[in-house]
């Protein structure tokens, strides 16, 4: 993958970005290789492929519309109907002597294993978070280790996701403010936005972004007064300053700060959405549990753990909790659901039929 390719993947990864769909092999697969489903977002295919550089892999894209594991899973553009019609149209088992899958864990929330395994004969395993654990994993004969079940949110990664929302917001703030102040201030003013919202995401762990209202707003006018302070450095560097440009930056660096902060919590994998808080959360019943520990395998924050004593799992870490759903969606013997404050359930099959809103939160109805 060129430079090139990767920074406009990365700057427009909010968009849908078609690959080809189908079997592909990584190096020199045989009859015995693995088998590994991806989605057809471009920058994970291509993430994938590149983690899979020296393994003799065979990978089947499946259709997930363009749009990452994650949210095509959790907004309904995977399930299990996209992987049953890729197994079966790559015609995979004519090529292979085996019958094992592995799945992306993170589409647990939309493809049903058990779904999969029903239709096709196909025994399916889930695979890690992250692309780059892939060779461990197979290497370890298709074993995570519990670090490769969770989500982690780097420096790297924080700032790929800073720049996936300054690439649509400053272009276009640098068209309206144009005719207003000029270019050469409009430029500066795109500047200072681009420095807050990498300076949002660079220091988040040290936000306190789900906390009090008051802590938040405070973290807001830090950014926004860090962003108006370089901004007025630059018009001075640039000889551009004038009480018109230091308005029109102090006006665009709070506008800005509040668009980027709005919900940045619930924009990030591990965080809930702050300003549509969920008043639902997920309840074990333990009478009903055997022990599958398809919950544990596929929580991408670690909140359940197996009780090997008891051969039951528990809720041990419930804060971690992201409400994303896929312990509900892949158990079994339907042992969890969603329980609101007030006592109202919703059930695993409510759940199943249900897709993530663009807030991260499950749009569920129940009858009163």
């Amino acid at each position: 993958m060129s430079a090139l390719d990767s920074v406009f993947d990365t700057a427009l990864r909010f968009l849908p970005h078609r690959s080809k769909t189908g079997l592909f092999p990584i190096g020199d697969p045989d009859r015995s290789s693995p088998v590994v489903v991806t989605g057809n977002y471009t920058l994970t295919v291509r993430r994938v492929v590149e983690a899979l550089q020296g393994e003799d892999v065979w990978l089947l894209v499946a259709d997930s519309r363009g749009i990452n594991v994650w949210c095509a899973a959790g907004g309904g553009h995977l399930t299990h109907h996209d992987v049953i019609a890729a197994l079966r149209t790559s015609r995979i088992a004519d090529r292979v002597d085996h019958r094992e899958l592995v799945l992306p864990q993170l589409s647990a929330t939309g493809v049903e294993r058990s779904r999969v395994e029903e239709a096709t004969g196909w025994h399916a395993t889930w695979g890690p978070v992250h692309a780059t654990d892939l060779p461990a994993f197979l290497r370890r004969g298709r074993h995570a280790v519990r670090e490769e079940r969770a989500v982690r949110f780097p420096m790297s990664d924080r700032l790929q996701m800073a720049i996936m929302w300054t690439a649509p917001m400053v272009p276009i703030l640098w068209l309206i403010l144009w005719p207003i102040t000029g270019p050469l201030p409009a430029l500066i003013d795109a500047a200072a936005i681009t420095a807050i919202v990498l300076a949002l995401f660079a220091g988040m762990p040290w936000l306190p972004l789900t906390t009090h209202r008051g802590l938040l707003v405070y973290s807001v006018l830090a950014l926004a007064g860090f962003g108006f302070g370089f901004g007025v450095a630059l018009f001075a560097v640039a000889g551009a300053m004038t009480t018109r440009n230091v308005i029109v930056l102090a006006a665009a660096c709070v506008i800005g700060t509040g668009i980027v902060s709005v919900d940045v919590a619930g924009s990030t994998p591990l965080l809930s959405s702050s300003v549509n808080p969920s008043d639902f959360k997920v309840e074990l019943l333990i009478d009903r549990c055997t022990g599958a520990a398809q919950c544990v395998l596929v929580c991408p924050r670690d909140v359940l753990v197996m009780n090997g004593h008891i051969r039951k799992v528990e809720i041990v870490r419930p804060a971690n909790c992201i409400l994303c759903g896929a312990c509900i969606v892949q158990c079994p013997e339907d042992a969890l659901r969603f329980r609101f404050d007030d006592g109202r359930v919703v059930e695993p099959a409510t759940i199943r039929r249900t897709r993530l809103n663009l807030l991260g939160k499950r749009t569920v109805t129940v009858p009163d």
